[in-house]
């Protein structure tokens, strides 16, 4: 009899001691929501631990701190690239490029007079004066062309102001300004243009000699005429067309601009 009572009283402590363990890892256990639950039942998908969820929270933390000073950075680059432009617009409105220092910037990047006949190429020589108001309405016009079509025609300006530039002037048959001597690559001058030209129109007679300066230049079938002529300094002397530079002499200074 007491042996049953004393298997009895195993029995039940033992009993007791399990429902405690099992109690305690049911509390220590972390609670599922029932999202949680659905995972890992239907899906057999184990919910994140405690450190699981605290290292993704932390790394959801720094990408919004990345994400925060990222903005600032631009808000800091946007904001500096406004002050540029502003600044930029400041100087243009306060210094204006007048069609004047325009023709002056053209003047001292001109190229000199020995190119022509020597380096292959076509030239547009433009004969100028600072007090010529074609010249300086025309000026933004030339500039575009020069730009253009840089590195396939040569482009020379001639201040007529400067008493250095005189025998250019009279070699050349100048009477009124401006005036564009339109140059072969041969060194034939084919026409001059005169006052304010349309661009289409310096166009055409451009494309025309750069495309003459493909063929023989000692041969003169089938060379283009110039879509467009006006004046021509040569008819009674027509032997003064050909110009000619010797290339191995000093360059011939057409007068920089202070």
């Amino acid at each position: 009899m007491t042996s049953h009572r004393s298997t009895n009283a195993v029995f039940s402590s033992t009993w007791q001691l399990k429902s405690f363990t099992d109690q305690n890892r049911a509390d220590e256990a972390p609670k599922l929501t029932p999202q949680e639950r659905i995972l890992q039942e239907v899906l057999n998908i184990e919910p994140e631990t405690t450190s699981q969820k605290e290292e993704r929270l932390l790394q959801r933390k720094e990408l919004l701190n990345q994400s925060v000073n990222e903005k600032k950075k631009n808000i800091a680059v946007a904001a500096l690239a406004v002050c540029a432009a502003i600044l930029n617009y400041a100087w243009q409105f306060s210094h204006p490029i007048t069609s004047l220092s325009l023709l002056t910037d053209m003047q001292n990047s001109s190229a000199e007079i020995n190119v022509i006949g020597n380096n292959g190429k076509p030239t547009v020589v433009d004969f100028w004066a600072p007090w010529c108001g074609n010249c300086k309405s025309f000026a933004p016009t030339l500039a575009a062309i020069e730009k253009e079509y840089e590195g396939r025609v040569n482009f020379v300006m001639v201040n007529g102001d400067k008493g250095e530039n005189w025998p250019i002037i009279e070699r050349f048959g100048v009477d009124a300004i401006p005036h564009l001597a339109m140059v072969g690559s041969d060194g034939i001058v084919e026409t001059a243009l005169i006052g304010p030209i349309p661009r289409a129109v310096l166009r055409e007679d451009m494309n025309a000699m750069l495309e003459n300066s493909l063929r023989d230049t000692n041969a003169d079938v089938g060379k283009k005429e110039l879509p467009y002529v006006m004046f021509d300094a040569f008819r009674s002397t027509p032997e003064l067309r050909q110009l000619k530079f010797p290339s191995g002499d000093p360059p011939i200074k057409l007068g920089k601009q202070n």
